[in-house]
């Protein structure tokens, strides 16, 4: 296997680049906190090839939040390591049965052909992450709206930052990212781009690393997009529209190719996040008219 290169940010943070960026944490000596693990066993044997010439025992894993691809190297490293795995309370469940996330987006007990790595990793036990916070000394962020009890970790001058925002690229080829509540991802960014000039590095879960002038560019980016698509959402509701209608519409729109039930599943979730904001706003409403579900505009 090709030894994965560990950058060096601090005398105490070090990052080990990939799809989904891993942080190492130093807290003596001779011990560590990996912060993320990526989407498979494969990651995992990557970050503690990477972290090899420290020399330092994986103490914990800290999982920012339950998506398979921060979560899939866990189990690998706890057994390789003994380290026990810390999350909130309100991802806790998912890292532990991660069977319900493509349960929730399926609507059901999910197929077999959701129930792969890009949705479903092995389930471990999990701690609550305010105790590992308490005895290693690292400040928690919360930041809610990719999922319920995603948070950012910092550790002296570094801040990661999880999936709270998303390469521009990434922005300007999707539109919008997913966000399980739009509404509070944007809230997170505000905070973010608020607190972002505090810290010498900011460390996406995916691209590059940062320095905080260009985190808020990136983070303003992310802004406008869900901005965007909030706006697009609601002017592609004329009167009335069956939901999955306004699915198959939206997408099309946005020239959004799907290419597998797992990908249709995530655009449709985010797209029913701004379903739902603009509904818990009073712009739209939702009814159930002729067996159909049937989203409507409200007339100002």
């Amino acid at each position: 296997m090709q030894a994965q290169r560990l950058q060096r940010l601090s005398d105490n943070v070090y990052v080990v680049p990939g799809r989904t960026n891993a942080g190492v944490l130093v807290i003596d000596n001779n011990e560590c906190v990996i912060v993320d693990t990526g989407i498979d066993e494969d990651s995992g044997r990557r970050i503690l090839n990477a972290i090899k010439p420290l020399n330092l025992m994986v103490r914990a894993i800290i999982n920012t939040h339950h998506h398979a691809d921060h979560i899939g190297g866990n189990a690998l490293i706890m057994k390789r390591s003994g380290a026990a795995v810390y999350a909130t309370p309100e991802d806790k469940t998912f890292i532990e049965r991660p069977v319900l996330e493509p349960l929730y987006l399926f609507g059901s007990f999910p197929p077999k052909l959701l129930r792969t790595k890009l949705l479903e990793a092995e389930g471990v036990p999990v701690r609550d992450l305010d105790d590992l916070r308490r005895e290693v000394g690292f400040e928690v962020m919360p930041l809610p709206g990719h999922t319920m009890g995603m948070v950012g970790i910092s550790y002296g001058n570094v801040l990661f930052t999880a999936d709270s925002f998303f390469p521009v690229d990434v922005i300007r080829k999707y539109g919008a990212p997913y966000h399980l509540n739009a509404g509070l991802a944007l809230e997170s960014l505000r905070k973010l781009s608020e607190g972002v000039s505090r810290y010498g590095y900011v460390v996406p879960a995916h691209g590059n690393i940062l320095k905080p002038p260009d985190s808020i560019n990136v983070i303003n980016e992310n802004m406008n997009a869900i901005n965007r698509l909030r706006d697009f959402v609601l002017n592609n509701i004329n009167d009335s529209i069956v939901l999955e209608e306004l699915v198959m519409k939206i997408l099309s729109s946005l020239g959004i190719s799907i290419d597998s039930p797992h990908n249709y599943l995530l655009n449709r979730s985010a797209l029913l996040s701004y379903i739902t904001w603009l509904s818990d706003d009073g712009l739209l409403t939702i009814n159930a008219v002729g067996n159909k579900l049937l989203i409507s505009r409200l007339k100002a």
